[in-house]
């Protein structure tokens, strides 16, 4: 089966307090996945990025590896994805200016 992939990059925090109650959710999930240790949800790249090809204004990117793109759509509709991501604000672009894409592996 092929593995889905959460791919966010992270170009400007707007609103840190917004965004630091949003990563407190998102890192619970994590903490979760990984205590339960259900192998769903692997986080497998985060961090300020080595070398920017293209693009400018790179804060950070993140990898999340799931064990198929159903379940990566399933963690995004989640109920606590969802209550993560109402951390936000209800126009997400006045906290982070960012992209999120759901992919699936080859």
């Amino acid at each position: 089966m092929k593995k889905g992939y959460w791919s966010g990059q992270v170009m400007e925090v707007k609103n840190a307090e917004k965004w630091n109650k949003y990563l407190e959710k998102y890192t619970a999930i994590a903490q979760n996945e990984a205590q339960n240790n259900t192998g769903n949800y692997k986080p497998i790249g985060m961090g300020v990025p080595a070398k920017i090809i293209q693009g400018e204004n790179l804060m950070y990117a993140a990898l999340v590896e799931f064990n198929s793109l159903q379940d990566a759509l399933d963690c995004y509709n989640s109920e606590s994805y969802q209550e993560a991501l109402k951390e936000l604000g209800e126009n997400p672009e006045d906290t982070v200016i960012r992209n999120l894409s759901i992919v699936e592996g080859v």
